[in-house]
């Protein structure tokens, strides 16, 4: 029987409502911080990510698409 690994779980940039950017554990349904743009969320994103040892960013842009970011950027 082969043993099945889960992937870790990731780190989500998001956009908010009235323009504004969070950031997330995957699955999680509050935010974990709340920005103005995409830029300061990510980098929020990317220094957790260091922190915890997150290996995985993901950036959800304005138009629906998802963008791996490296957490050490």
């Amino acid at each position: 029987m082969a043993v099945q690994t889960r992937p870790a779980p990731g780190l989500h940039v998001e956009p908010a409502p009235r323009g504004r950017w969070v950031v997330r554990y995957e699955h999680g349904k509050q935010p974990l911080s709340d920005h103005l743009t995409a830029s300061e969320a990510q980098a929020s994103a990317q220094r957790l990510a260091r922190t915890e040892g997150i290996p995985v960013v993901l950036l959800h842009d304005s138009y629906a698409r998802v963008h791996e970011v490296p957490p050490s950027t």
